[in-house]
Parts: structure tokens; sequence; C-alpha cells
């Protein structure tokens, strides 16, 4: 009953840990199982490590694959070491054992080649959140999170952070290292049963499983049958809706249903051929090229080296059932567009504009040389339409080419 005292508080457990660390090089190694266990004792636990992992990477326990929690002892301190999967990143986590904070953490998005691009953040998630709250000028008891998620936009690691109030849905990304706002924009929540009378976002009556239920249930596939590559909360003209996105090896399925009546909105579906054996389903993770050497193939085709070109967007998706890479990139001077089959490299579409300057047509301009910036941009639009700032709300600011015009 003495001991006790001495682990009553998270504060008090780490100093008595502390101590008995110390002791350690006088008892000898052998000691370090009973500090061990006297530590693992009055840690958090490994569920409760793994929930606030869990939370800082932004991610719903449902979706965590394969997620574990080992009590270990790392640099001179007791963590619990967590993984898990979720979305097509991995992640790992020291989660410390006495009061649960982040002592490091490793993030990697696996592509479908099986490679995998680390994630890098100066800033942490809650402080991606601070940022976004003070832009909107609201604060966090005002607010429910919907997403904080550290992912990759162009090459930069960025923070996807989503939140609401009851009128308002928020969406901001931010520079993940420097902390910048990228992209930001908002929309109003609106029930459609009742025009105006704002909706409450958590408010889903069906979960996700029962929105992939009600999808299978419509297509009349099982579940066995099924993979399912997207389960997502979000709003569609104000209303709560699923999207919902799985596969089977002849199809692929798109649906989104009412998250509060479980009514299906929209739905579609698609056959998986290869073109080089038309009829033959092709499995979705099957990409017989992978990433890189489907840039080998455009920049090959557009006669432009590799160090001369910027890359914009390498996606793997499905076009009309087949399996294509969608790359973008620029040069100096020009633009490209392609599409090539993930499974034969043969390009299916390709495209090329000029990047001019409007002022002196013919002249190259630097894509990043914008001589406005996007808050002038912003000032030019409201005055055009006589709307003031203050009246004003923004939902798309866009950097981008148009008829090779900046």
């Amino acid at each position: 009953m003495k001991m006790k005292k001495f682990f009553v508080t998270p504060k008090k457990a780490a100093v008595t840990v502390g101590c008995l660390l110390a002791a350690l090089a006088v008892l000898g190694t052998g000691s370090v199982f009973a500090a061990g266990a006297i530590a693992q004792s009055t840690s958090i636990g490994a569920d409760n490590a793994k929930n606030f992992a869990f939370a800082d990477a932004g991610v719903d326990p449902v979706t965590a694959q394969g997620a574990q929690a080992e009590f270990e002892f790392k640099q001179g301190q007791f963590v619990y070491e967590v993984e898990f999967t979720s979305d097509g990143t991995e992640y790992d986590y020291w989660i410390k054992a006495s009061d649960g904070s982040v002592v490091k953490k490793t993030v990697e998005l696996v592509g479908s080649d099986g490679s995998k691009v680390s994630l890098t953040a100066k800033i942490t998630a809650d402080d991606a959140k601070e940022i976004a709250l003070a832009d909107v000028g609201l604060t966090f008891s005002e607010v429910n999170f919907k997403e904080v998620k550290l992912d990759r936009d162009g090459g930069v690691s960025v923070y996807e952070v989503e939140f609401y109030t009851a009128a308002r849905e928020y969406d901001y990304e931010i520079d993940a290292k420097t902390g910048a706002i990228r992209e930001k924009s908002s929309e109003a929540l609106s029930n459609p049963d009742t025009p105006g009378t704002p909706a409450n976002p958590g408010a889903a009556s069906i979960d996700a499983s029962r929105a992939k239920e009600i999808a299978l249930s419509d297509s009349g596939v099982s579940s066995s049958d099924a993979t399912f590559t997207k389960t997502v909360l979000d709003y569609d003209g104000g209303v709560l809706v699923y999207e919902v996105e799985f596969y089977t090896a002849t199809r692929e399925y798109d649906y989104e249903i009412d998250a509060t009546t479980g009514a299906i909105r929209e739905k579609s579906s698609e056959a998986l051929s290869n073109p080089g054996n038309p009829g033959t389903p092709a499995n979705p993770g099957a990409a017989s090229v992978d990433a890189s050497r489907a840039k080998e193939i455009a920049l090959s085709d557009a006669g432009v080296s590799s160090s001369d070109a910027t890359f914009t967007k390498t996606v793997l998706d499905y076009d009309g059932g087949v399996l294509v890479y969608e790359i973008e990139f620029y040069t100096a001077t020009r633009e490209y567009d392609y599409e090539i089959d993930a499974t034969t490299g043969a390009i299916r579409e390709k495209s090329s504009e000029a990047l001019s300057n409007p002022g002196n047509p013919g002249t190259p301009t630097n894509p990043g040389a914008a001589s406005i910036d996007a808050s002038r941009a912003k000032e030019i639009a409201l005055s055009d339409s006589g709307v003031s700032s203050s009246d004003a709300t923004f939902t798309k600011t866009v950097l981008d080419y148009d008829g090779g015009v900046l």
C-alpha cells in the first residue's frame, strides 16, 4: 500500500520510474525486468497508447489495419511502439508509456507498386489545427474535427484538416514543414428537408459498416468478394453522405449513400477489363508498370529529360474500366498531360501546350513566376463583383494554366 503512493499520478509515476532507472546502474541489468514490470503496471496501457497514436494521426480506429502496440524500453524511457496502416499509409509511433505523449513517429505512403515515400513534418497535427482555427477565427470549443491527416500533395508533405461548426464545414491544406496555408475552403451546411436549417455534421444516423452493407446489398455482391477502397463521410450539396467505393474481380462500384436515411443518392459501376485482352478482368492492384516506369514512358515520348521536368501529378486510376496512370508535368516552356496504360505501358492519351505570357505572346513564362499573388487575385475578383471581403467566403483560389496562360 505504501508503494502505491509513488504511482498515484502520471507525474509521480514518471519520477519514480526515473529513479528506478538510475538505480539500474548499481543493481545490474537483472533488475531491468523488475523496473519494466512496475513501469508497465502503472502505464497508460496498450489500448490507450493506440488511441493516442490514432488521434495524432487523425485516423478513425475503425479504418486502422494491423494495429499493434508493444511495451518497449527505447532511448532511456519506456514507450509503447504502435504500428498500423490506414488508407495506404503506414504509421509507426513511440508513445510515452507514462502519459501518452508522442515521442517519435514515422509516416510512409505506400504506392501501388509497394514503394514507400516518407512524409516529414516539423509541425504537429495539433499545430495544424490551431493554424486553421486562427485563420477562420474560431476556437476548439466551437468546432468538431472530422479529419486531420498527414499526406502528400505535389511532392509537399501537408496536413489535410477538416472541421465543422453547426452551420459551416471547413477544409484546409497546411504545409507540414512551414505551417503555411496552401489551400482552404468552406461551405454552408443545410438540411435538404428544411432548406436553410443547419445540419449537425456529426449526426449520421447510420455508421460506415451499415453504408457498406447497403451498397453490397444493392449491387448483389457478397462481402467476401468485395475489396473496399474508400468509405468516407462527407457533404454533397449540404447533405451528409457516405462515399463508398469497392471492386470485385470483374467490376468497380461507386456509391453515394445518405448518412441520415440510408437512401442511395447516386451509384455507378464499370467492368474492369484488360485492353490487351478484352473481356479479361484486371486486378485493380495489379499494375504491371510502376509509377517510375510510367513517368519514363511519358518523358521519352515528349522528348524531355527528367532534369528538365517537374511532375505535378502521377495517379493510378481507372478510365473506362482500364487501369491507367494519369501523369502531368511541365518544363520551362510547355505543360504535358499523359494517360498511360498501367498494364501494357501504352500511351492512351496525351496533350501539351505552350506556357506563354499573355502580355507578350509566345514568350515562355516560369510556371512559378506569377506577378500577382493569391491575395491580389481575390481583391480583383471582389472589386469586380462589388462584394466586400467581410461578406465573402472563398472556396477556391488555385494557381493553374488555361490555354497556356498562368
